[in-house]
């Protein structure tokens, strides 16, 4: 009796447990592609996502877009499409590079500042013109994940090197005019000294 207990028991658990790891690799799951971007253009679907997620300020990734027509693998795209990365003002044309798997193509990109890469891309596929955007899962700054203690942000430490320094130009630029003042004020006063003198 205790044994068959034992093995319902056992089997309920393992049972539990196999539901429960299915479920994480469901959400798991939801969530990349919660974080890829999809559009149709005619019978063509484009998706663009992150090689590496979550993309991190500072570390070498690369966008991946995924083409397809009817579920089927577009290959050969990079031929007639290209690819620009526009961000705040600032657009980047990058190389689209087809990889082992058919229809799948990656843009390497080394990203320096967080925030979202909009990706533009344009050209044809097959007599379908194409020009859309879409705006891949947003870059984090590593101190998202850095432990125990984050590392000091290289574009903050910068941006506030270039404020002093733009500060410290300021600074001496008012110490010269004042210089020259007081070098004018010392001029003005010997030649009236003198006037003085030969009065």
């Amino acid at each position: 009796m205790k044994t068959q207990f034992s093995r319902s028991l056992r089997m309920l658990l393992l049972g539990a447990t196999a539901v429960f790891l299915a479920a994480v690799g469901l959400i798991q799951t939801a969530q990349t592609a919660l974080a890829h971007t999809r559009v149709e253009v005619g019978p063509y679907v484009i998706v663009i996502g992150w090689l590496q997620e979550p993309p991190i300020v500072g570390e070498r990734n690369a966008l991946t877009i995924e083409i397809t027509e009817n579920e089927q693998p577009v290959t050969d795209a990079e031929a007639t499409l290209d690819v620009e990365v526009l961000y705040a003002g600032r657009t980047w044309r990058v190389n689209m590079n087809p990889t082992d798997t058919p229809g799948l193509y990656t843009a390497t990109l080394f990203p320096t500042v967080r925030g979202v890469y909009t990706t533009r891309l344009f050209g044809t596929l097959g007599s379908t013109d194409v020009d859309v955007q879409l705006d891949p899962e947003e870059v984090l700054p590593a101190s998202n994940l850095q432990f125990p203690q984050a590392l000091p942000d290289t574009i903050a430490l910068q941006e506030q090197v270039d404020q002093l320094q733009t500060e410290l130009q300021t600074a001496r630029t008012w110490a010269f005019v004042g210089s020259g003042a007081g070098l004018a004020g010392i001029a003005v006063g010997l030649v009236g000294l003198l006037r003085r003198k030969s009065g």
